[in-house]
């Protein structure tokens, strides 16, 4: 599913907000301990970040597809575009990759991309086990402008916005999905990747 770029951030409730993280799209597809990621040019993501072969072990279900933003931190737990570059180039594995899961589209060896997204981002939340190689990234529902604002002050550029009762659809996402840009208030230091989750704005 290919997400629709839309003018700017907006607010309705029918919508889960959360960060449009500083990364590569992955899919993550987990069976029997096997992790197998699928990433955008690149033939064996498996050896380019080994260190996630563990991302298995925090799933309470097995042969389970995430759909997701792959990252690489430094060593301050910052998302690093640079360091990102230099893993899908194969020039060596600096810096710590980490996976951010935002949908769910197998659990138990069964599809469930025909659930609504807020029955599939439940049920992810439900089996994925926050750890320091992957999470479930943090969700607004309905305050898109606000937490736009939040990210705005933290040097983020993008807000994703899906919609809460839709299917997921392979090919253009049409109002499914949605990316809103956003312009940083000033230029500032790349936030924590933990700072990110953590944004004060309730539920």
């Amino acid at each position: 599913m290919q997400p629709t770029e839309v003018a700017g951030p907006f607010d309705d409730q029918d919508y889960l907000f959360e960060a449009w993280w500083p990364g590569t799209r992955a899919i993550a597809s987990c069976e029997r301990g096997v992790l197998r990621l699928q990433v955008a040019g690149l033939a064996d993501a498996e050896a380019a970040f080994p260190e996630l072969a563990t991302l298995p072990s925090q799933l309470a279900e097995d042969a389970t597809m995430l759909d997701g933003t792959l990252l690489i931190l430094d060593a301050d737990g910052r998302p690093d575009a640079d360091l990102l570059r230099q893993r899908l180039a194969g020039l060596g594995r600096p810096g710590r990759p980490a996976y951010v899961a935002s949908d769910l589209l197998w659990a138990g060896g069964q599809s469930v991309r025909l659930n609504a997204f807020h029955v599939r981002r439940a049920w992810l939340e439900t089996i994925l086990e926050p750890g320091d190689r992957a999470t479930v990234g943090r969700g607004y529902r309905g305050d898109g402008t606000l937490l736009a604002e939040a990210l705005a002050s933290l040097g983020v550029d993008g807000l994703s916005a899906r919609q809460l009762g839709a299917r997921y659809r392979s090919g253009p996402a049409g109002d499914a999905w949605l990316r809103a840009p956003i312009t940083p208030a000033e230029p500032r230091s790349r936030p924590t990747l933990a700072l990110i989750l953590r944004l004060p704005l309730g539920d």
